[in-house]
């Protein structure tokens, strides 16, 4: 498969031996989850869909969809990393996995049809070889929340149409980052117009007379 996509060498180098590792654990988290999963669909496409009154439409790709008896599906997104984190996805500040799950909801997915979500996941592929399943449905800790698919996904196009309704607005102004994930992620698409890393770098408050 590498050689028919010509990848550079050096690509080729970093990720064929994390391929082979790979392979024996998601041939094992495959096998757990074929009894429930009448089919899978790769790269699935998501046409275009009206997002309320907003006249904005939104389309997109799924990474994975598995297809569950009594018309539900499974969402699954593939990473190679640790962001963004299911408490990011849980809460919405990464809401691509729960707006896939309304999308697919609004039989988006082409010709699937309009399914419930039943998950929504990220399939993690360590460096180590692991293959683990991180379900944002749920967090532990000081913040535990628990969700249900179709509620988490109701919610994210909910917030979309309230977000698409404010920028209707003339008068309301777009910020480079409205909910930065971290201190000192500087990262943002619009960081350079909002001057994000000059305006963070003068001195501290104490500096100041």
């Amino acid at each position: 498969m590498f050689e028919e996509v010509a990848l550079p060498p050096d690509v080729d180098a970093i990720w064929w031996p994390r391929f082979t590792r790979l392979a024996p654990d998601f041939l094992r988290w495959e096998r757990e989850r074929q009894d429930r999963v009448t089919a899978r669909r790769a790269e699935a496409r998501a046409m275009p869909v009206l997002v309320g009154e907003t006249g904005v439409t939104l389309s997109g790709y799924a990474d994975r969809i598995d297809l569950l008896p009594a018309g539900f599906a499974d969402i699954l997104d593939y990473k190679t990393g640790s962001s963004p984190s299911k408490a990011q996805a849980h809460t919405l500040l990464a809401p691509q996995l729960a707006l896939e799950g309304a999308l697919l909801m609004r039989g988006a997915f082409q010709p699937l049809g309009a399914l419930k979500p039943d998950q929504l996941a990220y399939v993690r592929l360590k460096p180590n070889g692991s293959v683990e399943e991180d379900s944002i449905l749920e967090i532990k800790g000081k913040s535990a929340s628990v969700k249900s698919a179709e509620q988490l996904s109701n919610e994210a196009w909910a917030r979309l149409e309230k977000l698409l309704d404010h920028y209707n607005n003339p008068e309301a102004g777009y910020v480079s980052r409205a909910l930065p994930f971290k201190v000192g992620d500087f990262g943002g698409d619009y960081d350079h117009l909002a001057r994000v890393l000059e305006w963070s770098s003068g001195p501290d408050a104490e500096d100041f007379e």
